[in-house]
């Protein structure tokens, strides 16, 4: 068994506090000990302490805690006193023990149980007081719901369609252009040679290396472990229920990292060059050098004729074809649209072009900004 610890215990009826645990009746109020919890000064419910650390405890002495019974007080049921569990009559109101069934720990129990009801139960003031504050708490909600409200009308106007009425076409353009190819012979080199070169002369040279096992080899390496160093006392105390607490010893292990050295065996590689036929080549390819272009300001949109070379071919194609619009400003701007649609607008038409308020996805449409055909503001 471990020590005994004084108690303390703080008088329900009077208020007085830090009465010993061994005392029976308050000595401001002369009332018996009633539903007290027992507590340690300075100590929090469930702390430790250390060894060393136990210096402003209160020990019983060990001859007197020979003969204090280690059982908690049993409760009263007439009187709601506590009684020592020696005792066959309470102290308070002389009421036999055979008529109470509850001891120390039966009585917290309840008594927590009582508390916790009564934090639960109604409480009209606190909850007027929270209907007062209502609908300040509900403002930063308001205020955000407003925000969002906002940002989303903002997003959905800019996404939203405007259509420009007015516009004069001013001016057509198109352009097309011709890649011209020149089949150009190239020197070059490599590790196969491709069905349309000219093998001009061939080696064996490294192609790489290879990481290839050699040996093992014994290597110290330094390791490192936590091993215990020693064990520490640390005292933990249980409320006897009897205003005294036990003080129970325990250990725990204290590590420490031990480092050692160890004997391994590491592999060693070495490089080992591979060697390969490499290639060494002259091929024909088709390269582009220049480009071929025509352009105009009316609906005879033609491709240009190059004169080609010996070695020249003609290669891939562009075409673009544009138009220009003025609004009642005077103020211009340049769109491209496929070849198709843009055979139906002549310069002096008038038409609309709708597109999103940040001025994406545009196309020509009618009044009320029906998609007629798709253009690409350029300009």
């Amino acid at each position: 068994m471990g020590k005994l610890v004084m108690a303390y215990w703080d008088c329900p009826f009077c208020g007085s506090q830090g009465i010993r645990g061994d005392v029976m009746t308050c000595p401001s109020c002369g009332r018996a000990r009633g539903d007290v919890k027992f507590y340690m000064k300075d100590h929090a419910e469930g702390q430790t302490r250390e060894q060393g650390d136990t210096a402003d405890i209160e020990y019983v002495d060990e001859e007197k805690a020979k003969y204090i019974n280690r059982n908690p007080d049993w409760y009263c049921s007439f009187c709601n006193s506590l009684n020592s569990d020696n005792a066959q009559f309470c102290s308070n109101c002389g009421a036999s023990r055979e008529s109470s069934e509850s001891n120390y720990f039966d009585m917290l129990k309840k008594k927590e149980a009582r508390e916790a009801n009564r934090v639960e139960g109604p409480q009209p003031v606190q909850a007027q007081s929270q209907a007062q504050a209502a609908p300040r708490s509900k403002r930063p909600l308001i205020l955000l719901l407003v925000v969002v409200a906002a940002l989303v009308l903002l997003f959905t106007y800019m996404n939203g369609n405007k259509t420009s009425g007015d516009l004069n076409v001013s001016a057509l353009s198109w352009q097309r252009d011709i890649q011209i190819e020149e089949n150009i012979q190239y020197s070059e080199s490599g590790w196969t040679l491709p069905d349309t070169a000219e093998l001009t002369e061939q080696k064996t040279e490294l192609h790489h290396f290879d990481s290839v096992l050699d040996h093992y080899e014994d290597v110290e390496v330094q390791r490192s472990r936590r091993v215990i160093d020693h064990y520490e006392t640390y005292y933990t105390y249980n409320d006897l229920g009897n205003g005294m607490y036990e003080q129970e010893e325990h250990e725990r292990p204290v590590y420490e990292t031990e480092y050692y050295t160890e004997t391994v065996q590491q592999p060693v590689y070495v490089q080992v060059p591979r060697y390969a036929t490499k290639y060494y080549y002259t091929i024909w390819r088709w390269t582009p050098t220049r480009v071929a272009s025509a352009s105009g300001s009316d609906h005879n949109a033609a491709w240009p004729e190059p004169e080609l070379g010996e070695n020249e071919r003609a290669g891939d194609r562009a075409e673009a074809y544009f138009f220009t619009v003025q609004d009642k400003k005077q103020q211009s701007a340049v769109y491209r649209l496929a070849e198709s649609d843009w055979l139906n607008v002549n310069v002096g038409d008038s038409l609309y072009i709708t597109s999103k308020r940040t001025g994406a996805d545009a196309f020509i449409s009618d009044k009320d900004g029906n998609r007629i055909a798709d253009v690409v503001r350029v300009q």
